[in-house]
């Protein structure tokens, strides 16, 4: 096996299993791991548009329409007009709760891995995750 053909195997095995755990945390409050990413960017930035999410998050239109439905179904967010053509994005009560509980049980999960790694090799690990990272932004402009 080639070095970069594990990495990558790696780096999905391991995605899948974060989407995993995520999925099972989050069930308690019925949404997605995709959901929650949108109800953060939402919390993060107050008013924000879905052309804005689209374009941020490099997602098509008709996907964030979905999943802003869908939060909008369930009570976590709501539209108001931000000028004639504009609404922006805002949470609700439940859609704040929503983040709080996430943002519970975060420190957890991080928490069981800090005594895995010294503080030298969480470093080098960051350093090559945000290397990866970049390379795969390049190859995926590339691509569009």
């Amino acid at each position: 096996m080639k070095t970069h053909e594990g990495a990558i195997y790696l780096i999905s095995s391991i995605n899948k299993e974060i989407d995993f755990l995520f999925n099972y945390l989050l069930s308690n409050l019925e949404i997605t791991k995709m959901e929650s990413v949108y109800l953060r960017l939402i919390y993060n930035n107050p008013g924000i548009t879905q052309y804005e999410i689209s374009k941020e998050a490099k997602i098509e239109r008709s996907l964030v329409t979905k999943y802003i439905t869908n939060l909008e179904d369930k009570g976590l967010i709501e539209k108001k007009k931000l000028d004639s053509r504009k609404k922006g994005l805002y949470l609700l009560k439940d859609g704040i709760s929503a983040i709080d509980y996430i943002d519970s049980f975060l420190p957890n999960i991080q928490e069981k891995f800090k005594d895995l790694f010294s503080e030298s090799e969480i470093k080098i690990f960051l350093n090559i995750l945000k290397k990866f990272k970049k390379q795969l932004e390049i190859i995926n402009s590339k691509n569009l």
